[in-house]
């Protein structure tokens, strides 16, 4: 099943940010990869690590790949995608070519290639973190795997494991397995300082409450806490008798505030905490 296109109308303020920041995020990058990848012969993921493995090869120019792959893959993209994620995903592409151009021949001069990686690595997954909140691409393969995720309900983060390890691999052929380890080892901190941030350090939680005195805990939640809840009508498995369930998502730094309340007023009531992935919506993450 193919999902609709939503058409969304331009913002100039929201848009104009938006943009900075892909800009600000090609930048360190590009920095980055030049500065911490590049010295060590390493590859990054995507088209960028296409584009670097070529140069490794044939000495062809990596900005000039970059935007040669992705010119195609745009084109593609008008057609599946709504047009400001194309506009952001071309917009992208194009800058980073220019900044990975500025800042060729940088060299941090981190000796060690394993913690030059390393910290390559976490500056590549923390940036990309920014352009993601914005509901925004870097373009390249991200616009094969949304077009994939839309279609085919495969997993964006599936299809980009496998593209990178694919020309990880090709990187071991042709220039040893210890330079395709640092890059594949490189790939996996990248995703998961991204995924980590994308989450954020005050993680959001779905908590249930259940408690004979319900009545007396909620209040203290709407109005000493401000947060939401909901009453979830059940009955008791055993007893079969009817249970007012406390509904609530808070976020972690308020879950000690909240057993407090419920403490003080059942200390036998039972709690259940739920790490919930994402949030969207009044008070939490907007949908942008």
């Amino acid at each position: 099943m193919t999902l609709p296109i939503i058409k969304e109308p331009i913002d100039w303020k929201k848009d104009s940010v938006t943009l900075l920041i892909i800009a600000a995020v090609c930048f360190i990058q590009a920095a980055a990869i030049n500065g911490f990848y590049v010295p060590h012969m390493v590859l990054s993921g995507g088209y960028t690590g296409v584009a670097m493995l070529v140069h490794y090869l044939f000495g062809f120019p990596t900005w000039a790949v970059i935007a040669a792959l992705n010119i195609p893959t745009v084109l593609i993209g008008l057609k599946f995608l709504r047009p400001k994620t194309v506009l952001f995903s071309a917009f992208a592409p194009f800058i980073f070519s220019v900044c990975f151009s500025l800042t060729e021949g940088l060299d941090f001069g981190v000796s060690n290639s394993l913690l030059s990686v390393a910290a390559g690595s976490c500056i590549l997954g923390a940036a990309a973190v920014f352009v993601i909140n914005r509901d925004a691409t870097l373009g390249g393969t991200d616009i094969i795997a949304l077009i994939l995720a839309r279609r085919f309900s495969i997993p964006m983060g599936t299809f980009s494991l496998l593209f990178n390890l694919v020309i990880m691999s090709m990187l071991g052929f042709t220039r040893g397995l210890e330079l395709a380890l640092l890059s594949i080892l490189g790939s996996f901190v990248s995703n998961a300082v991204f995924n980590y941030g994308l989450r954020g350090f005050n993680r959001t939680n779905t908590v249930l409450i259940f408690s004979e005195k319900w009545k007396a805990i909620a209040p203290h939640v709407l109005h000493d806490m401000g947060a939401g809840l909901t009453y979830l009508h059940g009955e008791g498995g055993y007893t079969h008798e009817f249970k007012e369930v406390v509904l609530c998502m808070v976020r972690t730094s308020e879950i000690a505030r909240l057993k407090a309340i419920v403490k003080h007023e059942d200390p036998n009531a039972m709690f259940s905490i739920i790490e919930t992935k994402e949030i969207v919506g009044r008070g939490f993450s907007n949908f942008s």
